[in-house]
């Protein structure tokens, strides 16, 4: 399926580093999604990257190459959009041992220390020889993916085709020379009616309640606020009734003043009464109460409207990083619990599992 893009909307401050986006596709038909699913976007390769890659392999951008995917098409198109060149697959490293000899690379855990933060023109840097493969190290590449983004709005029956993504433009500097990601590059670069191959893809662990009244607090840091803004759409569309104390956001970014992502939907929600918001900018001055710096699982433990929610049977909802947010959220989230005598320590983890496995704690994370 084709998705044209509609329009794009900056979400950061213009001397914010990393820009987030939010961009409205449309397909050319209507889509089937619920709040809480997934779409897969495949981007484009960046011009330069392409270019710096042939001129390290040494080959004309019209040099014909055979992909098992593709088939027969040139150099440049194959860099530029069939082949992953922005990540370096470990599966790669092993071809090369097994097929070439290349005995640097001794076993899997190697293969993926020397990748991590590796792209493909790091390899060919590195190793001369592997570049003077030529057109013939094209074939043994990962096929370009594609990259999952939560779906940043719900469906509405007034533009069945249209969907938002919320995402950040990444960007970084790394043994000297910058990186891109690739979709968001894509997306942040695009002109309004550039198509884009997506695909829906079912998200049903993180769904809302089948009862518009269960109280739901959702935790967001970044971008991983895109599914509750879908989350808040659904809400508000199910009635007036659905006030601030059904609705809770706990979000999390670096400068209010620079990354205060949404910032003109989720106020306006709140000035309406129906969303309680509460945010934590880590890196904007303090009050003195506050650790230094601040992030959105110490909120949980300042501002505990969501435990009266949490007792009177609501849900919660978690979005953003595995290893930073997910398990300052989860350490934060017992931390209260134990405060209020809602579990003894002997049985949090157990009622953390216990409401994992209910569906009354759900996360998305990565």
């Amino acid at each position: 399926m084709q998705a044209r893009l509609i329009q794009q909307q900056r979400q950061t401050h213009p001397d914010s580093a990393q820009p987030a986006w939010l961009v409205t596709l449309a397909a050319d038909s209507p889509i089937d999604f619920q709040p809480g699913d997934w779409v897969t976007v495949t981007g484009t390769n960046q011009p330069a990257w392409v270019d710096a890659i042939l001129a390290q392999l040494q080959l004309s951008p019209d040099t014909p190459v055979s992909l098992r995917r593709a088939g027969q098409v040139s150099a440049r198109e194959a860099l530029t959009h069939h082949l992953e060149i922005t990540l370096l697959d470990p599966a790669l490293l092993g071809k090369l041992s097994r097929q070439f000899g290349y005995t640097d690379w001794p076993d899997r855990d190697a293969m993926r220390a020397y990748a991590d933060s590796r792209d493909l023109l790091d390899l060919l840097i590195e190793y001369p020889d592997i570049a003077d493969m030529g057109e013939q190290l094209l074939p043994l590449l990962t096929p370009l993916l594609p990259r999952y983004y939560s779906i940043a709005s719900a469906p509405n029956p007034t533009a069945p085709t249209q969907f938002d993504i919320l995402f950040k433009q990444i960007e970084i500097q790394r043994r000297g020379r910058s990186r891109y990601g690739v979709t968001s590059s894509s997306l942040a670069h695009a002109q309004p009616g550039d198509l884009f191959d997506i695909a829906i893809k079912p998200n049903p662990q993180f769904r809302l309640p089948a009862d518009p009244a269960t109280p739901i607090t959702m935790i967001a840091a970044g971008t991983g606020l895109a599914p509750f803004l879908s989350f808040m759409q659904a809400r508000v569309a199910q009635g007036a009734n659905q006030g601030a104390h059904n609705n809770q956001l706990y979000f999390g970014e670096t400068h209010a003043q620079q990354r205060f992502l949404a910032q003109h939907q989720l106020t306006a929600w709140q000035q309406a009464g129906l969303l309680n918001l509460v945010t934590a900018f880590s890196r904007d001055p303090q009050p003195a109460e506050h650790p230094s710096p601040y992030y959105v699982q110490h909120a949980l433990i300042h501002q505990q409207a969501w435990l009266n929610a949490w007792q009177a049977g609501g849900h919660i909802y978690v979005c953003g990083s595995k290893q930073g947010l997910a398990k300052g959220v989860e350490a934060a989230i017992k931390q209260a619990w134990l405060a209020a005598g809602i579990y003894p320590a002997s049985a949090l983890e157990q009622a953390w599992l216990d409401a994992r496995k209910a569906g009354r704690i759900q996360l998305d994370v990565y």
